[in-house]
């Protein structure tokens, strides 16, 4: 909420006014306006002269608790019991739903019609777009524990589209092994780089015992079936095809 808005509302609803709702963002103030008129009005209803001769008051304490998807509002009665009457009771209940129902169902942006995203209430106009994330990006952060923390350029996952599947698979498939055996860690893939057309992957292997023999030399042709696939998938595709398989 702007500062100036914020200020203004303290004024005019003194006696209501909590500084969480300087949290609400401006698509949500006309929800809070709303309630804070009913709650104003709390003196008018069932109300007997003779028993409550003073009129407008301040009945409740209120505090707004305010997320991305949501906004609710909780009143701490502060008159003495026996001037709770049901209808006036009722209506704070009422004020208090109808608040967060408001929030739930326009935009926090604009305050026009909206709905949820799973992240935010917003209209079509302030709908946020995250980012796609590129699939280089998607296998780099599946496959990740395959790489030393830091490579530099040395690990390039930006291949020619002919070859994504091919090292996408292979990279899933010594993963896979790797977690099998319990050598997470210990079998980094040092390069995988594109060079005069060819693609290149080196692996090393740290702290492995002689136990782990037969999952090196199981990776090691993983890498090797992998290189002469892509080989394979190279010359295809500049002859006209793309299918390492056929």
């Amino acid at each position: 909420m702007k500062k100036e808005i914020a200020d203004k509302l303290a004024m005019e609803y003194s006696h209501l006014w909590h500084d969480s709702m300087t949290a609400l963002p401006d698509g949500w103030i006309s929800a809070l306006v709303t309630m804070l008129d009913k709650l104003e009005r709390l003196s008018s209803i069932e109300r007997s002269p003779s028993r409550d001769p003073e009129g407008l008051a301040t009945w409740v304490d209120l505090r707004i608790e305010v997320s991305a998807i949501r906004a609710a509002a909780y009143a701490t009665p502060v008159r003495p019991a026996g001037k709770w009457r049901p209808g006036r009771a009722l209506s704070c209940i009422d004020a208090l739903n109808d608040f967060a129902d408001q929030c739930s169902k326009i935009c926090s942006v604009c305050g026009q019609p909206a709905v949820s995203d799973g992240s935010h209430i917003r209209c079509a106009e302030h709908t946020v777009v995250q980012p796609q994330v590129s699939r280089t990006q998607a296998l780099y952060q599946e496959v990740r524990d395959l790489f030393p923390p830091v490579h530099g350029k040395a690990i390039d996952l930006h291949v020619p589209d002919h070859l994504f599947e091919l090292l996408a698979s292979s990279l899933r498939s010594i993963l896979k092994l790797v977690i099998q055996e319990g050598v997470v860690g210990k079998v980094l893939i040092t390069r995988v780089e594109i060079d005069d057309g060819a693609l290149f992957v080196r692996v090393r292997y740290q702290s492995l015992t002689a136990v782990f023999m037969g999952t090196q030399m199981a990776i090691n042709e993983m890498i090797s079936d992998l290189e002469v696939l892509s080989d394979e998938a190279t010359r295809k595709h500049n002859l006209g095809g793309s299918d390492a398989t056929s």
